[in-house]
Protein backbone atom coordinates (compact mmCIF):
# COMPACT_ATOMS: atom_id res chain seq x y z
CA UNK A 1 0.00 0.00 0.00
CA UNK A 2 1.17 3.53 -0.72
CA UNK A 3 2.18 5.92 2.06
CA UNK A 4 0.27 9.03 3.13
CA UNK A 5 2.90 11.13 1.36
CA UNK A 6 2.44 9.14 -1.87
CA UNK A 7 -1.34 9.49 -1.53
CA UNK A 8 -1.03 13.27 -1.16
CA UNK A 9 1.29 13.58 -4.15
CA UNK A 10 -0.93 11.38 -6.34
CA UNK A 11 -3.89 13.50 -5.24
CA UNK A 12 -2.14 16.68 -6.37
CA UNK A 13 -1.45 15.16 -9.78
CA UNK A 14 -4.95 13.70 -10.11
CA UNK A 15 -6.31 17.25 -9.80
CA UNK A 16 -3.57 18.67 -12.09
CA UNK A 17 -2.25 20.72 -9.17
CA UNK A 18 1.32 21.29 -10.31
CA UNK A 19 1.95 24.00 -7.71
CA UNK A 20 0.88 21.73 -4.85
CA UNK A 21 2.94 18.87 -6.26
CA UNK A 22 5.98 21.13 -6.60
CA UNK A 23 5.58 22.22 -2.98
CA UNK A 24 5.14 18.62 -1.79
CA UNK A 25 8.07 17.37 -3.88
CA UNK A 26 10.36 20.30 -4.79
CA UNK A 27 13.18 18.26 -6.31
CA UNK A 28 10.91 15.80 -8.16
CA UNK A 29 12.45 12.65 -6.70
CA UNK A 30 9.19 11.33 -5.23
CA UNK A 31 7.32 12.05 -8.46
CA UNK A 32 10.02 10.18 -10.40
CA UNK A 33 9.76 7.25 -7.97
CA UNK A 34 5.96 7.11 -8.42
CA UNK A 35 6.40 7.25 -12.20
CA UNK A 36 8.93 4.42 -12.05
CA UNK A 37 6.46 2.40 -9.97
CA UNK A 38 3.84 2.87 -12.71
CA UNK A 39 1.55 5.27 -10.81
CA UNK A 40 2.28 8.31 -13.01
CA UNK A 41 2.87 8.85 -16.70
CA UNK A 42 4.04 12.04 -18.46
CA UNK A 43 1.26 14.45 -19.35
CA UNK A 44 0.88 16.50 -22.51
CA UNK A 45 2.51 19.63 -21.09
CA UNK A 46 6.14 19.73 -20.03
CA UNK A 47 6.50 18.97 -16.33
CA UNK A 48 2.95 17.66 -15.93
CA UNK A 49 2.01 14.11 -14.96
CA UNK A 50 -1.11 12.00 -15.32
CA UNK A 51 -2.17 9.42 -12.76
CA UNK A 52 -2.35 5.95 -14.31
CA UNK A 53 -5.01 3.35 -13.57
CA UNK A 54 -2.57 1.74 -11.18
CA UNK A 55 -2.19 5.10 -9.43
CA UNK A 56 -5.96 5.52 -9.24
CA UNK A 57 -6.28 2.02 -7.79
CA UNK A 58 -3.57 2.77 -5.21
CA UNK A 59 -5.37 5.98 -4.18
CA UNK A 60 -8.67 4.08 -3.88
CA UNK A 61 -7.06 1.34 -1.78
CA UNK A 62 -5.53 3.96 0.53
CA UNK A 63 -8.88 5.74 0.87
CA UNK A 64 -10.67 2.49 1.76
CA UNK A 65 -8.04 1.65 4.37
CA UNK A 66 -7.99 5.17 5.85
CA UNK A 67 -11.55 6.52 5.83
CA UNK A 68 -12.04 10.01 7.17
CA UNK A 69 -15.06 12.22 7.58
CA UNK A 70 -13.81 15.21 5.58
CA UNK A 71 -11.57 15.58 2.57
CA UNK A 72 -10.19 18.54 0.68
CA UNK A 73 -8.94 17.76 -2.81
CA UNK A 74 -8.78 14.10 -1.94
CA UNK A 75 -6.35 14.77 0.93
CA UNK A 76 -7.58 13.59 4.34
CA UNK A 77 -7.96 16.17 7.07
CA UNK A 78 -7.12 14.99 10.59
Amino acid sequence: MISAQDFALLSHWSFLDRIGADVADPDGTETARLAEAGYLTPGVADGMWRVTRAGQAARAEYTRAHPVGRRVGGIPLD
